[in-house]
């Protein structure tokens, strides 16, 4: 029988401050454990004008006076921005915002890497949060020919690039004070969950497999968020390991060369293919060690993959994990 422990984030929430705590509260179906992470009891601050110059990750100087009505075009910033206490002047978001869970009754402008102009002026924003990953280059000039302030920020993909992020991000919203405090304790939560990590020696092979249902499965490798995460917790990357860069269609070969002890995958998309069963039965899982003991874990996509405030706790619910299910077969 497969073994599939799921840690989804989900709860209520308002805008998160910078001393909330999370708690999470395992429970066991059937031989899948969840484990249920409640967002924190929040406030907000509003403010109307952070009256800084930011110079972004795409060169571009941006003077931002008001943050009043803020578009949010990536999860993780949302979350920062959330977690900064700005949550109340967030007038928008994009698709892969799915926490904290007030931010998801927010109005949505699509998918950010597919800009459409017209859905975020009509939000009449004040201040736009992008990253490298939106585009097209085209739909952001638009905005800002438009008179819209755009601030591009560089994407993350290192454990260190997420105490940056919040950096900037309070930079960016004028509340230096908040941005310090918030990112010492996620530096403090993640130093305490890689205090827990495995020994070089015992090190896990690890993969992770992007499922989105039968047609969409990615092999992630080097570059990704995921390597920073599997890495943190002490295991070896199994993609970037066998030279897979970024992400590659999965196949039996790419599998049986990544030879994984464990495979994680987005808890949304395995469920849109059909569940364990289902994945294990694709070509080449049976064949890797993780296939033969039954050993895969999924994760709610945005704990695992967005870098964001919460990446200490997910990191440490993923060591926890990876113990576990090592020590279990």
């Amino acid at each position: 029988m497969a073994l599939l422990v799921v840690s989804a984030a989900c709860g209520e929430s308002g805008a998160t401050t910078t001393t909330a705590a999370t708690t999470t509260t395992p429970a066991t179906v059937g031989s899948t454990t969840i484990a249920t992470t409640a967002a924190p009891e929040t406030t907000t601050t509003a403010a109307t004008g952070a009256g800084v110059t930011f110079v972004g990750a795409d060169g571009v100087a941006t003077t931002v006076t008001d943050t009043s009505r803020i578009v949010s075009l990536s999860g993780d910033l949302t979350e920062i921005v959330f977690e900064l206490g700005r949550g109340a002047d967030v007038a928008g978001i994009d698709v892969t915002t799915t926490y904290p869970e007030q931010a998801t009754k927010l109005p949505v402008i699509g998918f950010a890497q597919q800009l459409a102009p017209e859905a975020v002026l009509a939000l009449a924003p004040t201040l736009v949060l992008a990253d490298q990953l939106t585009g097209p280059p085209e739909a952001i000039q638009q905005l800002r020919d438009a008179g819209v302030p755009v601030v591009v920020v560089q994407t993350q993909t290192t454990l260190d690039g997420v105490v940056t992020k919040i950096g900037q991000i309070a930079e960016i919203l004028g509340v230096p004070d908040a941005g310090t405090a918030l990112a010492v304790r996620v530096q403090g939560e993640i130093d305490a969950a890689q205090a827990q990590a495995f020994a070089p020696d015992a090190a896990p092979r690890v993969g992770f497999v992007y499922v989105r249902g039968p047609q969409t499965l990615l092999l992630f490798g080097q570059g990704m968020t995921t390597q920073a995460m599997i890495e943190g917790a002490g295991a070896v990357d199994a993609g970037a390991g066998t030279g897979v860069g970024g992400a590659v269609p999965l196949t039996p070969e790419a599998l049986v060369a990544a030879a994984p002890d464990v495979i994680v995958l987005p808890e949304a998309g395995l469920a849109a293919l059909g569940g364990v069963d289902a994945f294990a039965a694709i070509p080449g899982v049976a064949d890797t060690p993780a296939g033969q003991a039954n050993r895969f874990l999924g994760y709610d996509e945005a704990y695992f993959l967005n870098l964001g405030p919460r990446t200490g706790q997910a990191l440490a619910q993923f060591v926890a994990d990876l113990i576990d299910v090592m020590q279990s077969s």
